[in-house]
């Protein structure tokens, strides 16, 4: 019995000790890309991509047919040596046979679907990349989010115990005279109004969690401890080093190689398409043997009599089928030609989506700059106020407005430390 309460104590505080685990950014965007559901369907697609290019490799070699047969008959039949129709007999046939047949020539179709179906397999792999990386890209945005309502959370609590503590003082402070009346209700109301953003940054803390828990495809019942010290790996007043959005940098993108590929796919779409007005050479292959037990012989004689070798060449030319062939191959042009439009409609996009990052990530750190000056400024102006206030040379709207303001650019600060941090990050995604 001790020992079975020992081990469950054990048991009890490794699970614990899990359940504490910190989950760092890195770990966060390994798991989500291990188990996020889209991933997971482009992992499959790709698959799926690469298993048709497998086989249609094969799609030139010749087909290899055995065929066996065992055939039994009742009723009216022929004796073959008496030539008479015979009635109520049972007749017994076997037969075999082996065929083999391929296409010769049919416009090389079969070879470019086959180099299409290894495009499509590479623009499936693209695909998945730039999911990973968008992917890693939602889980830093989402990871960033909860940090920055971790660090409000713990704001408002210190200002909420900040103001409780305060409003004890004003008590005193009415009491002897020093503070009117108004004083103490203009301060309930801010402790009131303090507690409902100390209520709110609990919420955001719980959505922000959920959000990247959603991500990640984590259980919700799985302890979620974030590692705060983020930011502190890099440094705000560093200069910032803005990518080029040159061709090195943009080939890069697995979006702008997803859409080469498809290019590539519907350029050997159009040349299979254009096969189908060609004419298809195929040769057939074949040899086989039967025994009837109606022919009286040996079955070993019957099969050597009996054998049938067969050679077929055969050539198909298209003339007219209800002009399906012209319809598919102005739709394979239809097709290449969107498909070089959105080629160059990403390669366009990524081009501005780093001039953009350039541009955000500039006024990221200038408005970091401000924010952080605003805040000394706010946090000096306070303490003089709260000086003043509890000296009763200044009034408690004075006192209200000057903490107002200075929480104000406390959020300004984590919000604008936070969008910095993650236009920094973003920026390491299209380093060359």
């Amino acid at each position: 019995m001790e020992r079975f309460i020992i081990t469950m104590l054990l048991t009890l505080a490794a699970a614990g000790a899990c359940a504490q685990e910190t989950w760092t950014l890195e770990r966060c965007i390994a798991y989500a890309t291990e188990h996020n559901l889209d991933i997971r369907e482009k992992e499959l697609e790709a698959d799926i991509r690469k298993a048709e290019y497998r086989g249609g490799r094969f799609g030139h070699l010749p087909a290899l047919t055995l065929g066996l047969a065992q055939d039994f008959n009742w009723g009216r039949s022929v004796d073959m040596q008496e030539l008479v129709i015979v009635r109520n007999k049972l007749t017994k046939a076997t037969g075999a046979s082996l065929t083999a047949g391929m296409t010769i020539f049919e416009g090389f179709t079969r070879q470019y679907d086959c180099l299409a179906a290894g495009k499509a397999a590479e623009r499936a792999s693209y695909d998945l990349l730039a999911g990973r990386r968008q992917l890693s890209i939602d889980v830093t945005r989402a990871y960033l989010e909860l940090m920055l309502a971790g660090q409000m959370q713990s704001h408002t609590r210190d200002s909420y115990a900040s103001i409780m503590e305060q409003h004890r003082r004003t008590v005193k402070l009415v009491e002897a005279g020093s503070q009117p009346k108004s004083a103490l209700h203009e301060m309930t109301a801010q402790v009131a109004a303090e507690k409902a953003a100390m209520v709110s940054s609990d919420c955001q803390v719980r959505t922000s969690t959920l959000s990247l828990k959603l991500l990640m495809n984590l259980p919700d019942s799985v302890e979620f401890n974030a590692s705060a010290p983020l930011a502190d790996k890099y440094t705000f007043d560093r200069p910032v080093l803005i990518p080029e959005p040159s061709d090195e940098v943009i080939s890069r993108d697995p979006r702008l190689g997803s859409a080469r590929s498809s290019v590539s796919e519907m350029e050997y779409r159009l040349n299979s398409a254009l096969g189908a007005f060609f004419p298809k050479l195929s040769l057939a292959v074949g040899y086989g043997t039967f025994y009837s037990s109606s022919a009286g012989e040996q079955f070993k004689t019957q099969l050597d009599e009996n054998r049938n070798p067969s050679l077929s060449l055969r050539l198909d030319i298209p003339v007219f089928n209800a002009m399906q062939n012209h319809s598919r191959m102005k739709r394979r042009r239809l097709e290449l030609e969107a498909a070089r439009t959105g080629a160059e409609n990403v390669r366009t996009r990524i081009a501005g989506e780093i001039s953009s990052l350039a541009i955000e990530a500039e006024n990221g750190a200038q408005k970091y700059r401000s924010a952080e000056e605003t805040l000394a400024a706010m946090k000096e102006l306070l303490s003089v106020t709260e000086a003043k206030y509890d000296l009763g040379a200044a009034s408690a709207l004075d006192y209200i407005v000057a903490r107002n303001n200075h929480s104000k650019a406390v959020a300004d600060y984590l919000q604008a430390k936070w969008q910095y941090l993650f236009q920094l990050l973003l920026m390491e995604y299209y380093r060359p």
